[in-house]
């Protein structure tokens, strides 16, 4: 599958050693043509319409 004017987001979830919580960070980068195998596939989602 060929895909373009992709967004990547990824979220990564820490837990902070001295106070056991949840660190959460979200990383996102945008790739003009990106080549998908099928079963790397998770989720595919058109952008929201602006009305």
């Amino acid at each position: 599958m060929i895909l373009g004017d992709v967004e990547e987001i990824v979220t990564f979830v820490e837990i902070d050693d001295e106070t056991y919580e949840e660190i959460v960070r979200t990383t996102k980068r945008t790739v003009p043509y990106l080549f998908v195998r099928g079963d790397g596939v998770i989720l595919v989602s058109p952008p929201l319409r602006t009305a």
